[in-house]
C-alpha cells in the first residue's frame, strides 16, 4: 500500500512563486537601499540643477529679484544674434586649437623618450611630470601670473638671452593674453597627458619591435609604423578628453586675466560666469549658454568618435 506523506510536507503548488517574487522585490529593495545615498546626492547637485537651469534658460530673471518672464527660446535667440557670445566661441576654439595638438605632440614624445632613450629615469623623475596634474588651476595660474610678470617675471628675464630686451607684456596685451593662458594650460595638463602616453606606449608588445627589427626597420619607421598605429586607442582617448577640459577651462582663465583684456581670453565658460555672476546677474542668458556649450561639446564627440574612430587600431 502507498502511503501518504506527512501533512508537514505538503506545500500549495502556488506558494513556491510566492516566495520567489518577494525575495526579488525584497533584492531590489536592498539593493536600491544601497544605492540611495548615492542617487540623492546626484539628484541634489547633479540632476535638480540641470533641470532648474534648463528652467531658466527660457525665462528671463530678474537681476535683484525674483521675478521670471518666460520667453521659450528667446535667450537663445539673443545668444544668437550677438556678436560678443560669437567671439566667445571664436576664442573657444582657438584655445582648443592651441592647447590640444601641442599638449598631445609634447606628451606622446616624451612617452616614447622615457620609454626608451630615457627610461634609466627613476620612478621620481615620472612623479615630478606628473605633479603639475595634483596642483589646482588657482594655484598654477598664480605661479604662472609671477612668471609673466613683465618686470620681475622670469619669462622676459628669461627672453633677454636670445636678443629679446623688452618682452610683452602678457597678460595686458590682446595679441599674447590668450597665449599666455594657452601655456598655463598645457604646462597644467601636459602631467597627465605624459603618463596616459607613457602607459599605452609601454603596453605595446616587444614582438612587433621584434618583427620590426628582422624587416630591417630604424627607430623612426619603429615608431611610425608600429608605436604609432598601436598608440591609436590612447591617443583617441587623450584626445577626447582634452577637447572636453579645454571647453570647460576656467580656473587659469579666471586667475590669470579674467576674460580680458577686451574679451581675448573670453571663453564660452568664463562668459557664462561673467554673466551669471558678474556686473548684472543674466542667469536666464548664462543657462541658455550652458547649454549651448554642452550641445557643442557632445557634437564635437560625436565628430570626433565618428570621423577619427574608425582609424583607431587595436591589438
Amino acid at each position: 500500500m502507498s502511503q501518504i506523506a506527512p501533512s508537514s510536507t505538503l506545500q500549495p503548488a502556488t506558494t513556491r512563486p510566492a516566495v520567489n517574487r518577494w525575495r526579488i522585490l525584497l533584492s531590489a529593495v536592498e539593493g536600491y537601499l544601497y544605492l540611495a545615498p548615492t542617487l540623492i546626492i546626484l539628484g541634489i547637485f547633479v540632476y535638480a540643477p540641470v533641470f532648474t537651469s534648463f528652467n531658466l534658460s527660457l525665462k528671463r530673471v530678474a537681476p535683484f529679484g525674483g521675478r521670471e518672464i518666460w520667453v521659450g527660446a528667446g535667450n537663445y535667440t539673443r545668444l544668437l544674434n550677438n556678436p560678443d557670445y560669437w567671439n566667445s566661441v571664436k576664442v573657444t576654439l582657438l584655445f582648443t586649437l592651441g592647447t590640444v595638438p601641442t599638449g598631445l605632440i609634447l606628451a606622446v614624445l616624451l612617452a616614447i623618450a622615457l620609454s626608451y632613450p630615457l627610461k634609466h629615469l627613476s620612478g621620481l623623475h615620472r612623479l615630478l611630470i606628473f605633479v603639475p596634474v595634483i596642483i589646482s588651476s588657482a594655484v598654477a595660474g598664480v605661479l604662472f601670473r609671477w612668471l609673466y610678470h613683465p618686470v620681475v617675471g622670469y619669462i622676459n628675464y628669461l627672453l633677454t638671452f636670445i636678443g629679446i630686451e623688452q618682452g610683452p607684456n602678457w597678460l595686458a596685451s590682446k595679441q599674447w593674453a590668450l597665449w599666455a593662458v594657452i601655456i598655463a594650460t598645457i604646462w597644467k595638463e601636459f602631467g597627465f597627458n605624459v603618463i596616459v602616453a607613457l602607459a599605452g606606449v609601454q603596453n605595446i608588445d616587444e614582438s612587433f619591435y621584434d618583427a620590426a627589427k628582422v624587416d630591417g626597420a630604424n627607430t623612426w619607421h619603429r615608431i611610425r609604423h608600429v608605436t604609432l598605429p598601436l598608440l591609436t586607442p590612447t591617443l583617441f582617448f587623450l584626445l577626447i578628453i582634452n577637447v572636453i577640459h579645454s571647453f570647460e577651462a576656467f580656473g587659469q582663465i579666471h586667475v590669470l586675466t579674467e576674460g580680458g583684456p577686451g574679451q581675448a581670453t573670453m571663453t564660452m565658460v568664463y562668459r557664462i560666469f561673467y554673466d551669471a555672476f558678474v556686473g548684472t546677474p543674466q542667469r536666464g542668458i548664462a543657462s541658455a549658454q550652458a547649454y549651448l556649450l554642452a550641445l557643442m561639446v557632445i557634437a564635437m564627440s560625436f565628430v570626433q568618435f565618428s570621423g577619427l574612430g574608425k582609424r583607431v587600431h587595436y591589438q
